[in-house]
């Protein structure tokens, strides 16, 4: 291995951009996404969890018009409060302070270039962090410059 590149964003999570990878929606008037053969399934929002939520609001799918989303609460204490002693199901009430939108998601349609990208290269969708601390970045734990080339 001569290269270790990571993509993150900071403070959306995995579900937002690949909760439902690798099945797009694929409407009309947008560019659709179609999954190589033999592309594997994450452990991502199964059709209970976008039906019977255990949240205030089942996730939507948000379309290319909804690309730019409020920024939600991100503090320590409102995001201990949306874990929910790591019940997970408090977003709306504490992140959201209401507004649904927090459970929301995109599909390939919108974030095709992700969806792209994650047909060649590995994703970290089973990545849990013990620690919340602000902008505080999972990839340190496992991406270093320093480390030997390995071949």
């Amino acid at each position: 291995m001569r290269r270790d590149t990571a993509s993150e964003s900071s403070n959306e999570s995995f579900d937002h951009y690949f909760g439902t990878y690798p099945v797009a929606k694929n409407p009309a008037g947008e560019p659709p996404f179609y999954a190589a053969p033999g592309t594997p399934t994450i452990n991502g929002l199964s059709a209970a969890l976008l039906s019977h939520n255990p949240n205030q609001a089942n996730p939507q799918r948000l379309d290319r018009s909804q690309a730019h989303t409020v920024d939600f609460d991100h503090g320590y204490t409102s995001e201990q409060k949306s874990f929910d002693g790591g019940l997970m199901d408090k977003f709306v009430q504490n992140d959201g302070h209401g507004n649904t939108q927090v459970m929301d998601y995109y599909d390939g349609n919108t974030v095709t270039a992700f969806w792209n990208y994650a047909q060649h290269f590995a994703m970290n969708d089973n990545y849990f962090g013990s620690n919340l601390a602000v902008n505080s970045s999972p990839g340190m734990a496992e991406h270093s410059p320093l480390g030997p080339e390995v071949e």
